[in-house]
């Protein structure tokens, strides 16, 4: 074995000590386990405030209850006005979220790392326990009783959830739930050819949804820039021919946020990326702080 000196055992210890502290913290140990990614439970839970204030806030009872107010308002001018020979007069509206209340499946999914499929909505829709939305029951009664034709153009399909939501609008007292009327979809979401078979044979006085898509204004699968324009070009008609339901909790405006033009691809993102799809949407202002205060003072910037 050879033995260094003194002097050259020194600078060697010297030499490692700086080279130790140059190093990672973690140089020598196992590595420390990545932080955890961004699980579904954590998207579920950015849904907590908008499914509290669908099913607890006066104000969404308040907005249910004046969109149909203002919809049998047109409903009773049109039966007033209708003549001999004129086309039936019928309404065609979306069923979930905008007579049907499904806010428990979406709350269900907080605080667990379950997710929205057709197994888990199958099971829903077989229950058979989603709520009238506030005012929608007696609204669909009073246009039934003045023979005017319902139609339900629902994106549930024919084949998984017919019988189980047919068992489901009679319980709560939706009329005209029946093969004719609840027209689900079969091989496309696109209700656009729905819309036409009802507007050939009746004369529709609304269209009702919580979605652009239930309207026929052309908006299925186009990017955000694309349905916000179409929107525009039809604001005369919201209130009259259109009614609009309020739903924060999902929908095409989602995946809409991802400002790509191609609807759909948000879907193929991580849970961490959807996320600040999200966060990247906002508008946002914040408070500005100067080095000569360090209190908070206010700022005018928006991004």
């Amino acid at each position: 074995m050879m033995f260094l000196s003194k002097k050259k055992s020194l600078l060697i210890a010297a030499a490692m000590s700086v080279s130790f502290l140059a190093a990672p913290l973690t140089s020598g140990y196992a590595a420390e386990p990545a932080a955890q990614t961004y699980t579904q439970k954590d998207l579920n839970d950015e849904m907590i405030m908008a499914a509290a204030w669908m099913q607890n806030s006066a104000e969404y009872r308040e907005l249910c209850y004046q969109a149909y107010n203002v919809a049998l308002d047109q409903v009773v001018k049109a039966v007033a006005h209708h003549k001999k020979g004129d086309k039936p007069l019928a309404i065609v509206l979306d069923a979930d979220e905008t007579v049907l209340d499904n806010s428990a499946f979406e709350a269900g999914l907080i605080g667990t790392g379950n997710s929205y499929s057709s197994k888990t909505w199958k099971e829903w829709c077989d229950a058979g326990v989603a709520r009238a939305m506030p005012g929608a029951a007696e609204y669909l009664q009073a246009v039934d009783k003045l023979g005017v034709e319902i139609f339900y153009a629902s994106n549930r399909n024919v084949k998984d959830h017919l019988e189980g939501s047919m068992r489901n609008f009679k319980a709560i007292g939706f009329p005209q739930a029946d093969r004719k009327h609840m027209i689900f979809k079969t091989d496309t979401s696109n209700k656009q050819v729905r819309f036409d078979q009802v507007m050939k044979d009746y004369d529709v006085v609304v269209f009702m949804g919580d979605n652009a898509g239930d309207l026929p204004i052309g908006t299925y699968h186009k990017g955000q820039e694309e349905r916000n324009a179409l929107v525009d070009q039809h604001k005369a008609e919201f209130g009259k021919r259109f009614i609009v339901f309020p739903n924060p909790t999902y929908g095409d405006w989602e995946p809409a946020l991802k400002k790509d033009g191609k609807f759909g691809s948000y879907w193929g993102l991580t849970n961490e990326q959807k996320s600040e799809v999200r966060q990247k949407s906002l508008r946002t202002w914040r408070p500005v702080k100067t080095a000569q205060d360090p209190n908070t003072k206010p700022g005018n910037e928006q991004k």
